[in-house]
């Protein structure tokens, strides 16, 4: 029985699973269908498509240079030291005993040895699982703060769209090569500070299964 630093993987995820690719699941802004304009004929009409006028978007330097985004990140890695100071002595505990267990393993018979592996076997589980329940509700803090951003960006990039008459918005990393005046990212950065400087990330505990009231019959299966 090990207690490792695996425990401690919400520190990882502070640094990668934040990635900075907060919406790197989000699509492509498209603007909404502006009525046209006087005497102008609609495409119905003249049977030619519009011709495409694009910009493109570097998310990932959004969430990293912005000021919302960084404050997320730095959010994030406090509430990871925290969970692990908070942690610390039980784990220092555990991991002390587990020693002492070997070191009189020679000693116990194997009744014995057996119950107080089975002691530490259970609580070293009891343990973990306090460890995944603090690191799934900083996981789920962190996407309902993600989901603020991206409530946020939305009315912006559709204003910068219709301000430059574009009609598609590309992610940067799908651009091989583009007109430096075509890239919206500064301009988008600029507006998210001033819209959304800052969103609290807080820890959303993870909702316990419901008990069955006393005296209640347990439900067929399929029923």
């Amino acid at each position: 029985m090990k207690t490792t630093k695996a425990l401690w993987a919400v520190a990882a995820f502070a640094a990668t699973t934040f990635a900075f690719a907060t919406l790197a699941d989000a699509q492509p802004v498209a603007p909404k269908p502006a009525a046209p304009a006087a005497g102008v004929k609609p495409v119905a009409a003249t049977g030619k498509a519009p011709g495409a006028i694009i910009l493109f978007l570097d998310r990932g330097t959004v969430l990293r240079a912005s000021a919302v985004g960084t404050d997320m990140y730095k959010q994030v890695e406090a509430l990871a030291k925290k969970m692990e100071t908070d942690f610390a002595p039980e784990n220092k505990k555990l991991q002390a005993d587990v020693q002492a267990l070997q070191n009189q393993a020679a000693v116990l018979s194997p009744e014995v040895r057996q119950q107080k592996v089975k002691e530490l076997e259970g609580r070293r589980q009891a343990f973990q699982k306090k460890v995944q329940d603090r690191q799934a509700a900083i996981q789920a803090g962190l996407a309902n703060s993600r989901t603020q951003v991206e409530k946020a960006l939305g009315p912006i990039l559709e204003k910068i769209m219709l301000e430059r008459s574009a009609n598609l918005l590309l992610d940067r990393g799908l651009v091989v090569l583009g007109a430096t005046d075509l890239d919206v990212t500064t301009t988008v950065i600029q507006r998210l500070n001033v819209a959304l400087p800052k969103v609290t990330v807080t820890p959303v505990a993870p909702k316990a299964a419901a008990a069955p009231k006393p005296g209640a019959a347990p439900k067929p299966p399929g029923g």
